[in-house]
């Protein structure tokens, strides 16, 4: 239900729409408020903050007068929820906690360090690091002599190396990552995230052909080789079939392995369905069922065989040459490909990423820092001398005055040793335990000032909690009753049945074609609806014409039959013809029947415009059929079933829309027009519920601040 709320409550009323604003409110507290509604008192910096929120997320100046409207009704609202005690109740204070510890989270994060991590994160994600390293590896809490030990060994690696000595023999004799023998230190390619953040800003800190300083990581200590770097390849999506080499495979399994992929893919330069053959044929029992696609990925997350082979696909559709990989060969086909957004599209995103990610430590270590200055934290020295001076730490080990000793101040706040004594583990060392209490202190003055520090965040808070209000008694009020109450929604259909008309519609047959040559038997639909599946063929034995015709049955799609029959032909002769072909087509319909003086039968398969009709020929690109909405104006206005509008796609390939059938204007049914019949009767039923509240409450508008404050906006 949670999450259901989080999705609709910037939809229920316009203010809510964002985490943070850069406006601000006034500093000076107003003397009269912009409107009040019996004793409630709405002033105009909180109106400003909403009004100005609304502006920009809507992309357009709203007349200041029409958003007070809104804004008002939607006080109105929340003071009817109020009056019914919806705040009181335990599940709105539970729900609304969780909301209200979510929304500090910004706050409490020095914004000018998340946003230079943002922007380095951003910059290095435009580009793309192929790199080398050599590992000396050594625990992150090792001791020193095995600390000290690493570093040497790693700084003579690292004279070796500038004394002449390759790069690549010194990972293969030094390095302790066990891939460094067979790789000689190779990482591949990567970019920003894919390392952790130490290794990472080394590597983009180091120029193409040089080494970086030795640098530390929780795994140890590094000597990293810059190789290469490329403008970023961005994201792509891919869909493969897969044929796995044997456990243990012999040189002729791999012969066998790479013999069946290549089948496959002379089956698809033929023109066989990728899906079909990527759930019968392909190995990777996680992909198989939704034809091979896998997941988005970028540099450095595949072997580089199928990396490379998946990037040099240029267009959506595209398959690759059959490409080995560590775990068997493959075929390709891309999907989608994404470049790197801009900034602004991925800055909450990546905030979150830089947020959860190790590089927010540092982070961290600057955001305490800069509450220390902004606080005014002042450390009292004679009483971290006392607390050091003591063998056991333990409140009867302490006289009274020194108990209440101040051991900072955080502004005008004062924290005695007895106060850290309460939290104080003796399991661990005094100085991490006091750095800890520091903090923690710290960042709960900063909790419980935030509203004092933020404007903005005073009225995000009241946002979600008039919020939450808002929507608990729409619900009661407006749409539990749209939703249940189908008379009333029946009689409101009835009342105003008339604004409950379709237009004019029109079913449409679209086919791009790849090869205009082979257009012109498609130029007019058989029957009126159908179109070519095969040329005309003589029919001799039904147990020959899937081969004859080269068509497998498909129960997916239906088979539509064209027949020529003699004028002689006996009734006898025509049920054991169609009992053939029902027996070949296992959803077979004739639909074209034609008698001759020809003592012989020509059958002809027809298929409507669909994927099948452009899998079976080869000069048809794709194939669709869909009824449209014909609006005023439209092309197909004043066109007749039979008619079709030639025209160029936007691929610059030749496009056939086929008129087939015309269905005139008429009434709705009630559930045909129930989605919009369900939101006009909601309409109806908030109007008539805020003209009762408006009853029921005072609303006073002050105009001398509105008139002021409209001036004031206008400038």
């Amino acid at each position: 239900m949670r999450n259901i709320k989080a999705l609709l409550l910037p939809l229920l009323f316009i203010i809510i729409s964002s985490c943070k604003t850069s406006q601000k409110a006034p500093k000076t507290k107003e003397v009269n408020p912009l409107f009040t509604i019996d004793s409630l008192a709405v002033y105009s910096d909180e109106f400003v903050y909403a009004y100005e929120k609304s502006n920009k997320n809507k992309g357009e100046i709203e007349p200041i007068e029409d958003y007070l409207d809104l804004y008002i009704d939607f006080k109105l609202k929340v003071l009817e929820a109020k009056a019914k005690g919806i705040d009181t109740t335990e599940a709105y204070n539970k729900e609304l906690n969780g909301y209200l510890e979510e929304i500090k989270k910004p706050y409490l994060t020095a914004e000018k360090v998340n946003k230079e991590l943002v922007d380095e994160t951003y910059e290095r994600l435009q580009k793309e690091i192929n790199a080398s390293h050599i590992l000396i590896r050594v625990d992150q809490d090792g001791k020193a002599d095995d600390t000290l030990k690493a570093y040497q060994k790693i700084s003579e690696v690292k004279r070796k190396f500038e004394a002449g000595e390759s790069f690549e023999a010194l990972a293969r004799t030094y390095s302790e990552d066990p891939s460094a023998t067979s790789n000689n230190g190779l990482l591949g390619w990567f970019t920003a995230f894919q390392m952790v953040y130490p290794f990472e800003s080394a590597a983009y800190e180091t120029q193409v052909g040089n080494i970086s300083p030795i640098i530390r990581t929780q795994f140890g200590y590094h000597l990293i080789k810059i190789n290469d770097e490329r403008e970023t390849l961005g994201r792509i999506k891919v869909a493969h079939i897969m044929k796995r080499f044997p456990p243990q495979a012999s040189n002729e399994d791999s012969v066998n392995t790479e013999k069946a992929v290549r089948e496959i893919y002379a089956k698809l330069k033929k023109g066989e369905n990728w899906f079909i053959l990527a759930t019968t044929e392909s190995e990777d029992l996680n992909t198989k069922d939704n034809g091979g696609s896998l997941p988005w990925f970028g540099a450095g997350n595949l072997p580089s065989n199928l990396e490379t082979a998946a990037f040099e696909l240029e267009n959506k559709g595209d398959i690759s040459r059959p490409v080995q990989s560590p775990y068997g060969w493959h075929i390709l086909k891309l999907e989608d490909k994404r470049g790197v957004g801009s900034l602004e599209s991925m800055r909450e995103s990546l905030s979150r990423r830089v947020q959860r990610d190790t590089r927010s430590e540092l982070k961290e270590v600057e955001v305490i820092k800069k509450l220390k200055a902004e606080n005014n934290f002042t450390k009292r020295p004679d009483a971290y001398s006392l607390l050091n001076s003591k063998e056991r730490l333990r409140t009867d080990e302490f006289k009274k005055k020194e108990l209440e000793m101040t051991l900072f101040t955080i502004s005008d706040s004062k924290y005695s040793i007895n106060n850290f004594l309460q939290t104080y583990d003796a399991s661990k060392e005094l100085s991490k335990e006091l750095e800890e209490y520091e903090k923690a202190e710290l960042i709960k003055f900063e909790e419980e000032n935030l509203e004092v520090k933020y404007p903005e965040y005073r009225f995000l808070r009241q946002e979600y909690k008039d919020g939450l209000l808002l929507f608990e008694i729409m619900n009661q009020q407006v749409w539990s009753k749209v939703g249940q109450d189908t008379v009333e929604l029946k009689k409101f259909y009835d009342k105003n049945k008339s604004q409950y008309r379709s237009g004019k519609k029109l079913k449409i047959a679209r086919i791009v074609f790849s090869d205009t040559s082979s257009i012109k038997p498609f130029k007019k639909p058989i029957n009126g609806s159908y179109f070519p599946l095969t040329e005309k063929k003589e029919y001799v034995i039904a147990k020959q014409l899937s081969d004859q015709l080269q068509i497998k049955d498909n129960e997916e799609y239906a088979t539509f039959i064209s027949l020529q029959l003699p004028e002689a032909i006996s009734q006898k002769d025509s049920l054991k013809l169609y009992e053939e072909l029902n027996q070949t087509f296992t959803n077979m319909e004739v639909v074209n029947l034609i008698y001759s003086d020809e003592n012989k039968i020509y059958l002809q398969l027809l298929s409507e415009a669909n994927e099948r009709l452009a899998q079976y020929n080869n000069s048809i690109e794709t194939a669709s059929t869909e009824v449209i909405e014909v609006s005023e104006h439209s092309k197909w206005e004043n066109k007749i079933e039979g008619e079709y509008i030639k025209s160029v796609s936007k691929s610059g390939m030749i496009e056939l829309d086929f008129g087939l059938k015309s269905y005139p204007p008429r009434q709705k049914t009630f559930d045909e027009a129930r989605p919009a019949l369900m939101e006009d009767y909601q309409k109806h039923l908030e109007k008539e519920w805020i003209e009762t509240l408006k009853g029921k409450y005072s609303v006073n508008i002050n105009e001398k601040v509105l008139n002021k404050l409209k001036s004031k906006i206008e400038e």
